[in-house]
């Protein structure tokens, strides 16, 4: 049996026997989404057994059988438990949240309302990530300014915040990316966002723009990902069926089990697709188990495994005259050389949150992964393998300023990763004669501090910094192409990056934030060492200044909130990407990039009092602008300065509506709208706009035992021909990467309580 059985069969054990039921006391435990325990919060049976929690949000009830138990909280969404005699349970209720300020995000660092954090930030909620097809994130994260989330075919992404994808050409870069407190990028600094089902995401945090202050390298932003919500769990078991056009399905198992001090959760997920384009087939299997122990009211542990095995082909990009001919076809080449991805990853986290005192407490989390690569290509044919350590020790001092409580958080983030390398020819879609191999020692180390300050009661500064050191040390073993083995070693200057932010609330509803921060993102090791066997050593950081302005509130009794963005980003040393006769990608420094954007969320919420139709009904706008372009670009003889940043739209934007009724039928509507997009550096070639329409209907209800829905859709209504994700400076015109037509899916989810 391989490695890779192994790890599937034992994590497919865990979730199949997560243990579905304790027996204990007749009580309740009710918390926040922080643990904080909820007063007040009433607890009513369907046997009429009521009562209202203690200060500890605990109480008791008399039950004789199992019975639907509902909680309400006027603070809080109300929720719905099956209670049973001599049980203990912890119910984690979600925050009721009615407009955009109200939201809690992380942030730098810190819980606290959006209202009062100074930054472009961003959260999606389950309500959010599941108004879609399930089938991935991309349409989620696309109603989010100044983010474009691309998928130039199935399972390949590329996420874009405010521009960052220039230096991509496939794959996640330029933005950190985190799964449950851990670093989900490499060391190297690739994401494989990827290997991740919908099932591993509960929620989403997106800080746009450069976050080093407290997170290190990256000028794009940082994505964080929790893979559980936990405001969602309860005793119970949830499986979801997708099925859609191209052969598309999905299927998924979760289970909980929630007691006094302990929870653990078990997660499977399947997913296989023939693709809208030839050979572009793609299966991914994926299974994780999450534990959550209380030890006591000061010390909580968290552990997490996670394997994913996928595989998808690369139909490859194509010219004018072959969209033309046919936009479903392959690149020529790509079937023949079966250009494909195989990807196998495990990780394993533990993490310990203890509270010392009322004043001072720590987070801390620890992680291992593996991962075996292997991509034949139109070119070469390369064989990865990698194992990675790291941590994140994160301590938080609260303290009194002026009289009023201010707070420092510190601490040290820690990866290293030993990296095995071979690249051969492709002889039929099989590996060949060996071209070259690396093997290479990545190291990333930041120390990192904030600190804010109550000047007044409704003036906060917030003054944070980090210093940064990261080191790819490369042993060439073999070298068949310049017969050259030997040490390489690329030690980048440590990088000193500040950050200062100052938030007014002017009134309950309107504040305004005005920060400045400074950036620093390397070259990845894929940029340094590329495919056609240099390593260029010569490649710099990019080093960057943000300058915003942030305006938030709600106005019309708060029926309107409204988030909004000005900002002016100076980029030194942009990394781009260019192409060689062959075809293969190459990097360089191309001088300055100079990037104002302003993006702006508004949410309108139709109802204005209860309705005897109505549960929610909500509409919300998302606008982008970004002006982006090379002030001092000089590639090869060619002044290109003043041109438009390759792969950004000038103007994006989103409008969605959401409704359910009181009968259980529900409605999501976007649509989305992309200007035009230059595909190269000289802006001689433009993707053309485009306009979609997405729509999902769906019918839900529950019973004391089980939920269920029902849900059907359709991506793209209109039919629009677009692509999703273009290949920019593409060698030979192949540029193109369309996008699926009209397509359509039905889904069922049950949810067994227990």
């Amino acid at each position: 049996m391989n490695l890779r059985s192994s790890y599937l069969i034992v994590l497919v054990c865990l979730c199949a026997f997560t243990p579905l039921a304790i027996h204990g006391q007749t009580s309740l435990i009710i918390l926040d989404e922080q643990f904080k325990p909820i007063e007040a919060a009433t607890v009513l049976s369907e046997s009429g057994v009521s009562g209202v929690t203690d200060a500890e949000g605990r109480l008791s009830l008399a039950i004789e059988a199992a019975e639907q138990l509902t909680i309400q909280h006027v603070n809080f969404q109300t929720k719905q438990v099956l209670g049973k005699p001599n049980q203990t349970q912890k119910v984690i209720l979600e925050a009721n949240v009615k407009n955009l300020n109200e939201v809690v995000v992380e942030g730098f660092i810190d819980n606290e309302k959006l209202s009062i954090t100074a930054g472009g930030i961003a959260r999606l909620e389950p309500k959010d990530l599941n108004r879609f097809d399930n089938f991935s994130l991309v349409s989620a994260v696309n109603t989010v300014p100044g983010v474009r989330f691309e998928e130039r075919a199935g399972a390949s992404y590329r996420i874009s915040i405010r521009g960052s994808s220039i230096r991509s050409p496939f794959g996640v870069r330029n933005v950190k990316v985190y799964w449950n407190g851990i670093p989900f990028t490499e060391p190297g600094g690739n994401t494989f966002l990827n290997l991740l089902d919908l099932a591993n995401v509960g929620n989403m945090e997106i800080i746009k723009g450069p976050a080093a202050s407290a997170y290190g390298a990256g000028n794009g932003g940082v994505i964080k990902l929790q893979s559980t919500n936990l405001s969602q769990l309860s005793n119970a078991t949830e499986v979801g069926l997708t099925a859609g056009s191209f052969g598309s399905f999905r299927s998924s198992v979760q289970s909980n089990w929630l007691g006094e001090k302990t929870s653990l959760t078990g997660k499977y997920a399947f997913q296989t697709s023939d693709g809208y384009r030839y050979h572009n087939a793609m299966q991914r299997h994926v299974a994780e188990v999450d534990l959550l122990h209380f030890a006591n009211e000061r010390k909580a542990y968290s552990a997490s495994i996670l394997y994913s095995d996928l595989f998808y082909e690369i139909p490859g990009g194509l010219n004018p005259t072959q969209l033309a001919e046919n936009r479903r076809q392959a690149r020529p080449g790509s079937e023949a050389f079966n250009a494909s991805i195989d990807h196998q990853y495990f990780i394993i986290r533990g993490g310990q949150e203890y509270e010392f005192s009322e004043n001072f407490r720590s987070d801390v989390n620890a992680y291992f992964y593996n991962r075996n690569f292997e991509n034949p290509f139109n070119l070469d044919y390369k064989r990865d393998q990698e194992n990675s350590v790291g941590f994140r020790v994160q301590l938080e001092n609260d303290f009194s300023f002026l009289g009023r409580k201010s707070s420092v958080t510190y601490g040290n983030e820690f990866q290293v990763a030993y990296f095995d390398g071979s690249n051969f020819g492709n002889v039929g879609g099989e590996a060949d004669t060996i071209r070259f191999r690396d093997e290479l020692t990545n190291k990333l180390s930041f120390w990192f501090a904030d600190v804010k300050l109550n000047l007044t009661e409704s003036l906060k500064l917030t003054v944070g910094a980090s210093l940064n050191h990261i080191d790819y040390d490369i042993n060439r073993v073999e070298d068949k192409i310049n017969n050259s083995p030997g040490q390489f070693k690329k030690e980048f200057d440590r990088v000193f990056s500040p950050r200062l932010a100052l938030s007014k609330n002017w009134a309950e509803n309107f504040s305004t934030h005005l920060s400045v921060s400074h950036g620093y993102s390397p070259p990845t090791t894929t940029e340094v060492r590329t495919n056609e066997g240099s390593i260029n050593t010569a490649l710099q950081p990019e080093i960057g200044i943000n300058y915003e302005l942030n305006i938030r509130g709600a106005a019309v009794n708060r029926r309107l909130s409204y988030d909004m963005a000005l900002f002016m980003f100076n980029l030194d040393e942009s990394i781009t990407t260019g192409t060689d006769g062959n075809g293969v990608v190459l990097f360089q420094n191309s001088g300055q990039i100079d990037q104002k954007g302003l993006e702006a969320t508004l949410q309108w919420n139709w109802l204005t009092q209860p309705s005897t139709r109505f549960t929610s009904f909500n509409s919300r706008l998302a606008y982008t602008h970004h002006d982006f372009e090379f002030k001092e670009y000089v590639d090869r003889g060619d002044d290109l300065s003043g041109n438009a940043l390759t792969g950004t739209a000038p103007n994006v934007l989103s409008l969605m509506t959401d409704f359910s009724l009181r009968s259980g039928f529900y409605a999501n509507l976007t649509y989305q709208y992309s200007d035009e997009i230059p595909l190269n550096d000289e802006n001689t070639v433009y993707s053309e706009a485009y306009q979609v329409f997405h729509t999902r209907i769906g019918y839900q209800r529950g019973t004391p035992k089980t939920d269920y829905e029902f849900f059907v859709g359709v991506n793209n209504l209109f039919n629009e021909q677009y692509s999703l994700g273009n290949d920019l400076n593409a060698f030979g015109q192949r540029y193109f990467q369309p996008a699926p037509e009209r397509s359509f899916y039905v889904g069922l989810n049950l949810k067994f309580k227990h």
